[in-house]
């Protein structure tokens, strides 16, 4: 199906992935088996360099301060989620291909956000909207690393031209400020809709073990189905994960274009023409 599709191009970007956090096996064989397939018909293609986005998520959740790429990756179990085993399995296939052709990791920050994010932005934007309640767990700060999309994409053509990344990995992060934190955003959007958000706070003691049993049933009863509440998003409001980009900023001229406050705007724009042109 790839056979020949590389012919001629220099830098592979491969960013495609099931982004699922279902338990459905199919997330670890497509995400797996089709980095595998793209390496493979990459070098194949005598392509330069390959690029891969993996994911913050590879060193698990604990409370990260301004780490950095160093940080040991998360060795998965039974019970660790197939997007999540997934790109530590690519991780470490990236660097049996060192050697064959020159390879880059990107990790970018944990909240990626910008305009034409569905996945993320727009949920939290039409939630605000509709004055919805919407939540986080204990006091809403933990220390989050976070990227706008422009930045982001500005560090991964960094990493795909600059002569310094080959054969690296680098975490791609906004840095001003150095962290964000999900109850900031959530007000920060809301005050660019110019409402008030309707926000309330879980105790993390009281949502962890329903997530868990929520877990527990999809796990053994409806892998291919995302739950809305699991301990994955229980982990996420609970620790702190907040990575450096500093290394991306010294070797390969990484550096943040667009502003937190510019960004907030940018996003709420975007999705306010969305919304405006629907019929």
């Amino acid at each position: 199906m790839l056979d020949g599709k590389l012919k001629g191009i220099d830098t592979v970007y491969h960013l495609a992935a099931l982004p699922s956090m279902a338990w459905g096996s199919q997330v670890f064989k497509v995400n797996y088996n089709g980095t595998k397939n793209m390496l493979d018909e990459a070098v194949k293609s005598k392509v330069k360099r390959f690029v891969f986005m993996s994911s913050l998520v590879v060193h698990g959740f604990n409370n990260y301060h301004n780490a950095d790429e160093t940080t040991p990756l998360l060795k998965p179990g039974f019970f660790t989620r197939p997007y999540i085993a997934s790109k530590v399995k690519c991780e470490e296939l990236i660097q049996e291909y060192t050697g064959k052709l020159e390879t880059v990791i990107i990790r970018p920050g944990f909240n990626i956000y910008g305009p034409n994010d569905r996945l993320t932005s727009k949920e939290m934007l039409d939630r605000l909207s509709q004055q919805k309640l919407m939540g986080y767990v204990n006091k809403g700060d933990t220390h989050l690393g976070y990227v706008y999309a422009e930045n982001l994409a500005f560090g991964l053509w960094c990493a795909g031209t600059h002569p310094a990344a080959a054969g690296n990995t680098y975490i791609i992060a906004d840095y001003e400020p150095p962290y964000i934190d999900l109850k900031d955003l959530q007000h920060r959007f809301a005050g660019a809709l110019v409402i008030t958000a309707k926000l309330t706070s879980v105790p993390s003691v009281l949502f962890m073990p329903v997530a868990f049993l929520i877990d527990v049933v999809h796990f053994l009863f409806l892998r291919s189905k995302m739950p809305l509440i699991s301990t994955y998003i229980v982990n996420a409001g609970t620790h702190h994960l907040h990575f450096s980009s500093a290394k991306a900023q010294r070797e390969i001229g990484y550096r943040q274009l667009v502003s937190y406050e510019e960004g907030i705007k940018r996003t709420v724009d975007w999705y306010k023409a969305e919304t405006t042109a629907k019929p």
